[in-house]
């Protein structure tokens, strides 16, 4: 028998956000100055039109609001990183610094 955690993808989805919330709340005490008012949504999937490529992220520069597709990020990454958990946060740091026009890696590794 299956186990409960794995009916509709919850154990998936509760890592997902747990690795999502902890990233955010990274920028947040790291990079006040551009992310005070950051918020976020995780979705399961984005709406796709005939042609369109599937997107991971998308970001709200006027809301200073990034929103996260859960399956995509998990399945379609264009590199596969060891860590599950390396994907989800190169996702949001990724969403979070085209909000600022900054590199992911300033974000990674402030100062290098």
């Amino acid at each position: 028998m299956p186990s409960k955690l794995f009916s509709f993808g919850i154990a998936r989805s509760s890592f997902f956000k747990t690795v999502v919330d902890d990233t955010v709340e990274y920028l947040l005490q790291s990079f006040p100055e551009h992310f005070e008012t950051l918020s976020y949504r995780i979705e399961e999937v984005p709406l796709i039109s005939d042609g369109d490529s599937v997107k991971r992220w998308s970001a709200n520069r006027t809301k200073l609001e990034i929103t996260l597709y859960r399956i995509p990020i998990e399945r379609f990454s264009k590199e596969k990183l060891p860590d599950p958990r390396m994907q989800i946060e190169h996702a949001v740091i990724s969403a979070a610094a085209s909000l600022v026009d900054l590199d992911p890696w300033d974000l990674i590794h402030p100062g290098r």
